[in-house]
């Protein structure tokens, strides 16, 4: 197969996958699909940024003519993108004219009216064209469907087991980093709101993110001493999530989301989770005994200040949300082995279609 993703390694979001095809007894080629574009003179950098957010130019095209170079070098029988952006319906029709197999992961709301204007039309245009689709949200599988979807499966947020660790001893109390935590990029709804109550009810906060969008949100707020906000890289993420009394999570409105993966990673890393209440998040741990949900800034204040007034409550409970996690089956492999099997047996009739054809 021929793994096409970022291939970026801060924040990695493909190691894990390819690693899990590869257990999976799959020859895995990868294919970075990410574009770097020059930073010179305001007008070009503006032309670029266009080319970017619409997956458009030469760069781009030239990205899709080295994927289908690859492919006539290598002879794949699967190709699986990973959040493919920037691949047109010439692209992806060009694979299955060549008999190959053609998935897709995605985890972002492709039809949010909320992202950034023309971010997913290539996508959209190209989607009924792909064997098969992988959505993070389950509501998303009737949207693909009426889109001109053949096939479409729910493959939920998950965790990576060989990437996140449980530390060997819970920090003591006077170890703990800060009181609430969160690691995220910013969006316009209530998180700027929530943590600067945190701040202003005299708990710490930690807060990381980059991208440039926080430092103007929290501007004269509480946690504004906090600018500049810089990404966190694994080992820092690692770090603080399982190193802070309340590991918060917000989930993106953007992408309407009720679950994501960073609540699994907090959990996965030690941490205690802490995030807003939602229907999936209740589906997944128990509220109070396995992990502390929200809905309301002054139940997410309440929260904090009882779990730094009560350790051993604390402990508890992220000991029960840990022992949760282990029984559950949300890990990358098990994501992985899901579109594996799709493909193997679409694979299977390809070839009996083939033989048929053949033999007639």
């Amino acid at each position: 197969m021929i793994y096409v993703g970022s291939l970026i390694t801060e924040l990695d979001r493909d190691s894990c996958w390819i690693s899990s095809f590869e257990k999976l007894g799959c020859k895995v080629i990868p294919f970075s699909s990410e574009i770097t574009y020059p930073e010179t003179g305001f007008l070009m950098r503006l032309f670029w940024k266009v080319c970017k957010r619409l997956n458009i130019g030469y760069r781009n095209q030239r990205m899709q003519k080295s994927l289908l170079t690859l492919v006539e070098h290598e002879r794949p029988i699967w190709v699986h993108f990973r959040l493919p952006l920037g691949f047109d319906r010439k692209t992806i029709e060009t694979l299955k004219k060549n008999k190959i197999v053609v998935t897709s992961y995605f985890n972002d709301d492709a039809f949010s009216k909320s992202h950034a204007i023309g971010l997913h039309w290539k996508f959209r245009h190209a989607l009924q064209s792909y064997d098969g689709h992988f959505v993070w949200r389950a509501r998303d599988i009737e949207i693909y469907r009426n889109a001109g979807a053949t096939h479409v499966e729910h493959s939920p947020p998950y965790y990576d087991p060989e990437r996140v660790f449980l530390p060997e001893t819970l920090p003591k109390p006077q170890e703990f980093l800060a009181d609430a935590a969160f690691i995220g990029h910013w969006e316009g709804d209530w998180r700027v709101d929530c943590l600067d109550a945190l701040a202003s009810n005299g708990l710490s906060v930690i807060l990381k993110g980059g991208c440039g969008h926080w430092e103007p949100a929290i501007k004269g707020r509480r946690i504004g001493n906090l600018a500049p906000i810089s990404h966190a890289a694994d080992a820092e993420y690692r770090h603080i999530y399982s190193n802070v009394i309340a590991g918060l999570c917000f989930f993106s409105k953007i992408n309407n989301d009720g679950w994501t993966r960073r609540a699994l990673e907090i959990v996965a890393l030690g941490g205690l989770l802490v995030c807003e209440r939602t229907e999936e998040a209740k589906q997944h741990f128990i509220d109070r005994e396995e992990a502390y949900f929200f809905s309301s800034i002054e139940e997410l204040v309440m929260i904090v200040n009882d779990l730094k007034k009560n350790p051993e409550k604390r402990k508890m409970v992220r000991d029960a949300g840990y022992a949760r996690l282990l029984k559950s089956d949300n890990t990358i492999h098990s994501r992985a082995k899901q579109v594996f099997q799709f493909a193997t047996n679409t694979i299977a009739r390809v070839k009996d279609g083939l033989q048929h054809s053949s033999s007639n």
